[in-house]
């Protein structure tokens, strides 16, 4: 039975990588994939419309598709370098720092790249950005205020680890990734990948007990990266019938990191995909169901 709140994704990108102390050229990247470059952008910025050309390829979205850019910590190179600027070289920032600063010019070169001019946001959020985002998506096309959104969340791993493992709360061990994931949204069902549905408040246990409960067929739960190891066992011991989704080693940890795994679900697997982020006394729940042949990316 469909959701009232369910809503059809008709098109996902995936661009994760695995942190790396060099650099990639995503300038090369983009000039390969598009044809063009631009001269005022940088790493965050060249991530955010790889991710987002490589989604509408194939798909020819309205001038009005409106664009959802989300991120745990936006332009994190910029930040930390016009902090350096100011406070230990005592200098101005440059003004194509300032600008890039403001996380949504991204939003504006992805907007530009693509001929879209629809509603432009820039949303985060300090636990789940991902979650919210979708939720705010799913809540404008539901009630009919967009017929088509291309949401995306971004993050870079910056050269200084150890400053970033501090800025993100994790761990010395964790292994840092980056990413640009998307997905292009819409109220309609013709030609859709998959559903996808958020649910609009955190479950606690019970409550996220019985929705698994109900659960049938080929269904795979996907945990968040910083949920409790100990608690999605005690889950997966409780719901045998459902299927642990694995998708850990390919990839290191970024905030957006949830877009990865369903668009991952999504290009790779047939049936139902349960993602569970937070823990389990306050977790986040989406949960994805595809409707296409995956194509195996």
């Amino acid at each position: 039975m469909s959701s009232p709140e369910m809503i059809y994704i008709h098109s996902s990108s995936i661009h994760n990588t695995i942190g790396s102390a060099e650099p990639s050229d995503l300038q090369g990247e983009l000039k390969k994939l598009s044809g063009r470059v631009y001269r005022r952008t940088d790493h965050f910025i060249q991530l955010a419309i790889i991710g987002a050309h490589m989604a509408i390829q194939g798909h020819n979205p309205g001038e009005d598709t409106a664009i959802y850019l989300t991120s745990g910590q936006g332009n994190m190179a910029v930040f930390t370098r016009i902090c350096h600027e100011r406070h230990v070289e005592k200098h101005l920032p440059r003004p194509v720092d300032f600008i890039n600063l403001l996380s949504n010019s991204a939003g504006f070169y992805v907007a530009a790249h693509l001929g879209l001019n629809g509603k432009n946001l820039f949303l985060t959020h300090y636990r789940f950005p991902v979650q919210m985002s979708l939720l705010a998506a799913q809540n404008e096309i539901v009630l009919g205020r967009q017929k088509e959104i291309l949401l995306g969340g971004v993050d870079e791993v910056i050269s200084e680890v150890k400053q970033a493992r501090k800025i993100l709360g994790i761990s010395e061990t964790t292994v840092l990734g980056e990413g640009s994931n998307w997905l292009l949204l819409s109220p309609e069902p013709q030609g859709a990948l998959a559903t996808l549905e958020v649910k609009k408040k955190a479950l606690n246990r019970q409550a996220l007990q019985e929705l698994l409960a109900e659960t049938g067929g080929k269904t795979f739960l996907a945990f968040g990266k910083g949920f409790p190891p100990k608690e999605a066992e005690e889950i997966m011991a409780l719901n045998k019938r459902n299927k642990r989704y694995v998708y850990e080693a390919s990839c290191g940890y970024y905030e957006t990191l949830p877009l990865y795994v369903l668009n991952r679900f999504v290009s790779r697997e047939k049936g139902k995909l349960i993602h569970i982020d937070g823990k389990a006394e306050s977790c986040m729940v989406m949960t994805v169901t595809s409707l296409a042949q995956p194509s195996g990316r």
